[in-house]
């Protein structure tokens, strides 16, 4: 199946791919930061070759290094894997973002060796987490907490089922919609959103936090939120749907 991504507003909702694209510039805005601002060693970035010059004086600019590390077949959409381009296909630089020359020669041998946990490690995700994709990854490629259905509480921090459009707080899977790690991550990374954007990382947030279905089934998955539903590619799960119904649980009632 080829990789497609599709918001459906609902009435009322018809600004919403237009936030879903706002959150998306803000996350990536926020991934840029914690490198900068030294919360963790490396960020994976895409970059595409045109820009790749006026990123390159930006990255200098703030004494940061990009190293891109492969192409990147340039789909549009949303996508679990890494496809190099034909010849003539448009493509963009797959690279991280470090402070060090010495972290990017970490990080380009760790990506080399298909060291997960090494890479991990450099990108800030907690051990537990690191494990869960490690595990899973191979049999899943998109592991939305593969033991859990129905009803689920958690923290908004750690809720990935939006990740698809753009609206995530923390860089990784969680393995659990209750990790602590997660949590205590996504209030950093949050707290800079705040400081870049306050009233679009409070609408990220609550996002995040109220009722969201994500139904996965013969390899599309339907979230849907009060706002709108999104359509894109995902695992096949063939004998019956997979269907997570989310409540967040927000600060004061945490």
């Amino acid at each position: 199946m080829q990789p497609f991504n599709r918001i459906i507003p609902k009435q009322g909702g018809e600004d919403w791919p237009s936030k879903l694209g706002k959150m998306g510039n803000l996350y990536f805005e926020t991934e840029y930061q914690t490198v900068k601002r030294k919360i963790r060693k490396a960020a994976i970035i895409s970059v595409y070759p045109e820009n790749l010059d006026k990123w390159s004086e930006k990255v200098s600019k703030d004494g940061l290094i990009f190293v891109p590390l492969k192409k990147d077949k340039r789909e549009g959409s949303f996508t679990f894997k890494v496809e190099a381009p034909k010849s003539d296909e448009p493509f963009h630089w797959l690279g991280c973002l470090v402070r060090t020359k010495k972290d990017g020669e970490i990080f380009k041998k760790a990506d080399q060796k298909h060291d997960h946990k090494s890479i991990g490690k450099m990108l800030g995700y907690p051990d537990c987490c690191i494990d869960y994709f490690v595990k899973n990854f191979p049999i899943n490629y998109d592991p939305i907490w593969l033991n859990l259905e129905g009803k689920i509480r958690g923290y908004p921090e750690c809720n990935g089922m939006l990740r698809y459009f753009g609206s995530k707080i923390i860089p990784h899977y969680s393995c659990s919609p209750t990790c602590q790690a997660s949590r205590e991550i996504g209030k950093t990374w949050l707290k800079i959103m705040q400081e870049i954007d306050k009233d679009l990382a409070k609408e990220l947030y609550d996002l995040l936090a109220g009722p969201i279905t994500w139904n996965s089934y013969h390899g599309v998955a339907q979230v849907e939120t009060p706002h709108f539903i999104g359509l894109v590619n995902s695992f096949p799960f063939v004998e019956k749907p997979k269907i997570i119904e989310w409540k967040g649980k927000k600060r004061r009632d945490s």
